[in-house]
């Protein structure tokens, strides 16, 4: 089970990433009804991630990087920026969210354009991180 969990996990994120995509472009064409479900869709696809990442690591343990030398710096500047930004993007997406829910709309609309491009970003590296740690590297 523990196996398939950074698969699963990689597609909850990328999904929950192009659900932020077409949020933004529902509210930019006037459908705030279909913005606010996909946009709740995305944050509990997200949510579910969290949940099943925490799941695995603690169950399983970190990955470790296995590929050639000289792109193991690479994948660090991905890693930290990613889990730097994913800690910031938690607080700023429930902040988000709640107050849109409450009514908040000018507020909400302000902390928005701040937060999904940032969560589009670690999503992005989410799976680009996935990637580098399973692409099997020859030998």
């Amino acid at each position: 089970m523990l196996a398939v969990l950074p698969t699963v996990n990689a597609i909850l994120i990328s999904v929950s990433g192009i659900l932020i995509l077409w949020g933004i472009r529902l509210v930019r064409r006037g459908e705030p009804q279909r913005h606010q479900r996909v946009m709740l869709t995305a944050t509990a696809l997200a949510a579910l991630f969290l949940v099943l990442y925490v799941t695995r690591v603690f169950l399983g343990g970190l990955s470790t990087f296995s590929g050639p030398g000289w792109l193991r710096p690479i994948y660090l500047a991905i890693l930290i920026s990613h889990f730097t930004l994913a800690m910031v993007q938690t607080p700023l997406v429930l902040i988000t969210v709640w107050r849109g829910l409450r009514g908040l709309l000018p507020s909400h609309r302000r902390l928005g354009r701040v937060t999904w491009p940032i969560w589009v970003y670690v999503s992005a590296t989410g799976v680009l991180v996935y990637g580098l740690l399973r692409f099997p590297y020859p030998s």
